[in-house]
């Protein structure tokens, strides 16, 4: 579906305005805090520019928790293997996961991520299945450990890849545990729940409405309420845009060789905004798009 179909705002390529975010933000009573909840080391690139922003630009926190610890992700990783000099007939899913968390710890640090949080649950490789995960992982390990943790953290926004019919199987099954968890609070307290995608700004993919067979999973609109683009230029340098950022990230995940050659054609970070966010889902989320806003696409009801 065209973005065009949305009645937008959206500036010309000479319009991007620059404003000083942290400045804005360092007089608010207090910074942004997130969780980003995903399933695989790597999956974080999805939104790597909207993190280095809220981070690096607007002085918020964020938090990562990963369910699988990565063992599963060895189809591509033949360059890599050959970088670290590992050979693959010789790599356990031990060896890889260990692998991969360093990995992610680097492009963490790139992105201003302060805390991870592994759950190192098993990861079995592709699957379309959603029930998969829900099979083999530690259910009431994962439940309890992610209701800790947004108990004690008291997060603003939780945000987690969206759970689309065509995406991997667990990036659906850790989006219907974070609904689940964050669910369980009162509306008046939950955080908002985004699930973000990447691809596009002149087609972002079918509308999504909800995970057929998971009306949970239900957003408040068909299409995102807020798209970045990754080609915005960074505040630091008007010449240099946010694209940088991501390919850091990218290319510190070098076991994962088909992932690298997709990412580099995304051009936005799109989100949508999950209708089990409770009463406080505007409010919060509102405040932090309006310092967005010089850069992004927003729908009539978040830009208002």
């Amino acid at each position: 579906m065209m973005m065009s179909s949305l009645t937008s705002w959206w500036p010309g390529p000479g319009e991007f305005a620059l404003p000083e975010l942290s400045g804005i933000m360092a007089k608010a009573a207090s910074p942004v805090k997130v969780l980003l909840v995903v399933a695989h080391p790597d999956d974080e690139s999805e939104c790597a520019a909207t993190i280095y922003r809220i981070t690096h630009e607007v002085g918020g926190v964020v938090d990562q928790l990963v369910v699988t610890d990565g063992a599963g992700g060895l189809s591509f990783s033949a360059p890599a293997l050959d970088y670290y000099g590992l050979r693959r007939s010789r790599v356990t899913g031990k060896e890889l996961s260990r692998l991969r968390r360093g990995e992610l710890l680097r492009a963490g640090k790139i992105i201003g991520i302060r805390h991870h949080y592994f759950l190192d649950q098993k990861d079995s490789g592709f699957t379309l299945d959603v029930d998969e995960g829900l099979r083999t992982w530690d259910l009431p390990r994962v439940r309890g450990e992610l209701s800790s943790l947004l108990e004690r953290e008291r997060y603003d926004v939780v945000l987690t890849l969206l759970p689309t019919s065509d995406t991997h199987g667990h990036h659906k099954t850790v989006a219907l545990l974070a609904l689940e968890a964050v669910q369980a609070f009162p509306d008046s307290s939950r955080p908002v729940l985004m699930g973000v995608s990447t691809g596009s700004f002149e087609k972002t993919g079918a509308a999504f409405e909800e995970l057929p067979g998971f009306p949970e999973t239900r957003t408040t609109n068909g299409q995102p309420v807020w798209s970045f683009d990754r080609r915005t230029p960074l505040s630091l340098s008007a010449a240099l845009d946010h694209s940088i950022i991501v390919n850091w990230v990218i290319a510190e995940h070098k076991s994962q060789g088909m992932f690298q050659m997709e990412y580099g054609r995304h051009t936005h970070e799109h989100f949508w905004q999950f209708a089990a966010g409770g009463e406080r889902r505007e409010a919060v989320w509102r405040p932090l798009l309006r310092h967005f806003a010089a850069d992004s696409l927003l729908t009539p009801a978040v830009a208002a």
